[in-house]
């Protein structure tokens, strides 16, 4: 058997992403504040705020340029802190793998469907940053919306090794190391 393999994509890993959705659904009204609200605080304050005293970077305004950070950051930090703390939920306290796999659904079907709803986690957060970019006048083109597969992709490269630091950790405090560089030691 090869362990060092990508998990097969199939019907059972939509089924783990699909209940994944729906026990998100119980927490849309406050995820999608969040969503909105932190990239409008963002780009409001360091978009206008400091924008004002950075000006252009190499013609491009300020709000544009962090907008793209911004983007960048959520989809690489979204897809790492649902990868490591909610995976391990639902592995060690929960035992929702346990529970998923008294069913014909195999381990290649919960990876693959805890890499797709991690990375759709990210595109939710990251779409959400395009949208308030574009209505704070971030965003010139309507060629932004070739970001959003971009945002996927990125998440599922930050997903995979957050499943495999959740699934090693004996506890939700060794995601600290892998998520906070700085926690590491020198010694």
């Amino acid at each position: 058997m090869n362990y060092y393999r990508l998990p097969r994509f199939g019907r059972n890993a939509i089924i783990v992403w699909y209940r994944n959705l729906l026990v998100w659904r119980k927490l849309i009204g406050p995820a999608l504040v969040l969503h909105f609200g932190e990239p409008l605080i963002y780009l409001f304050g360091l978009g206008f705020g400091l924008g004002v005293f950075v000006g252009a970077i190499d013609g491009m305004a300020y709000l544009t340029f962090l907008a793209g950070g911004l983007i960048a950051s959520s989809a690489m930090m979204t897809a790492s802190l649902e990868g490591t703390y909610s995976v391990f939920t639902r592995m060690v306290p929960q035992k929702t793998y346990s529970a998923i796999l008294a069913t014909p659904i195999e381990v290649d079907d919960i990876m693959a469907g805890e890499l797709l709803w991690c990375a759709t986690k990210a595109l939710f957060s990251g779409t959400a940053i395009i949208i308030v970019a574009a209505l704070m006048g971030a965003v010139e083109s309507w060629q932004a919306v070739f970001a959003i597969p971009v945002v996927f992709l990125s998440a599922l490269c930050f997903t995979g090794p957050a499943i495999v630091i959740a699934s090693m950790s004996p506890s939700y405090d060794y995601f600290n190391y892998y998520l906070n560089p700085a926690s590491k030691s020198t010694h």
